[in-house]
């Protein structure tokens, strides 16, 4: 079993806000302002040899960037990871390891982003796979399609390559689209990572990435260090440029800017 509880400024991203307004952790009253209470993960496991089962609410596996802070790189999410992919589903998944190089996964959800709720006719398809190419190499594809609840019907991918080019340096290529049947949208993203362990201690990386909206294109670029001066404490100072070279979108000016960001993760 594995239960996960949050609370902060992050909530509001981790909610099942794919649900129906009221319904397990999304708009149930506990919000304060910008600060909300969240329960990203819910779900009990279980396992016959070669096979596994969740059965609940947990993390997608779409995408390289993962939603906790403490299993990315960087303090900030590539545009595609914040926009085109799922935080969580509710539903079954299920494992097989084929060997130990290829694992094949595959279950049903309701939808994007619900918790123990199904928002409309929600129901889409989870699954893919991840081989082992080399010892160095792993590729992983995984798909979601059907009806996703709030955005409604639609298809989308996500394919990472991870290679460890050395035993300090790792470079990490994903690309991921997405459509929408009902609004005719369709979102593609590539991202590329670069990172480099200097010692125990300090971590280098850089992130260069392009996303695609309905013809709007977004560019960013970042570089960032992890720092170590314990083995449960980390800093993650980055430097992040972004810009937008068609229309100001609101969101992204034409023009570009600079966001330096900092934070610091104490595990126990």
């Amino acid at each position: 079993f594995r239960a996960d509880a949050m609370y902060g400024l992050d909530a509001g991203d981790t909610q099942s806000f794919g649900n129906n307004p009221g319904r397990f952790d999304f708009a149930n009253g506990f919000d304060h302002g910008a600060f909300g209470f969240a329960i990203p993960q819910l779900y009990a496991e279980v396992a016959y040899g070669d096979w596994s089962m969740k059965v609940g609410h947990f993390f997608t596996l779409l995408g390289y960037e993962v939603v906790p802070a403490t299993g990315n790189f960087f303090y900030s999410h590539a545009f595609t990871m914040f926009n085109s992919e799922a935080f969580t589903h509710t539903g079954t998944l299920s494992t097989y390891s084929v060997s130990d190089n290829v694992d094949i996964y595959g279950g049903f959800t309701l939808g994007w982003d619900t918790g123990f709720d199904q928002f409309g006719n929600g129901s889409n398809f989870l699954g893919g796979a991840s081989v082992g190419i080399t010892d160095n190499m792993t590729a992983t594809f995984i798909t979601t399609v059907g009806d996703f609840g709030l955005n409604g019907e639609g298809y989308s991918h996500s394919f990472v390559l991870d290679v460890n080019v050395t035993d300090q340096l790792n470079y990490v290529v994903q690309s991921d689209l997405a459509r929408f049947r009902e609004t005719g949208s369709e979102a593609i993203g590539v991202n590329q990572y670069l990172i480099y362990t200097v010692n125990d201690c300090v971590g280098i990386g850089g992130r260069a990435e392009w996303w695609k909206n309905d013809g709007s294109s977004l560019y960013a670029i970042t570089g960032g260090v992890n720092y170590r001066p314990t083995k449960n404490l980390v800093l993650r100072p980055e430097i992040r440029y972004q810009w937008d070279p068609g229309t100001d979108n609101g969101t992204v000016t034409s023009e570009g800017e600079a966001i330096f960001g900092v934070d610091a993760i104490l595990t126990f």
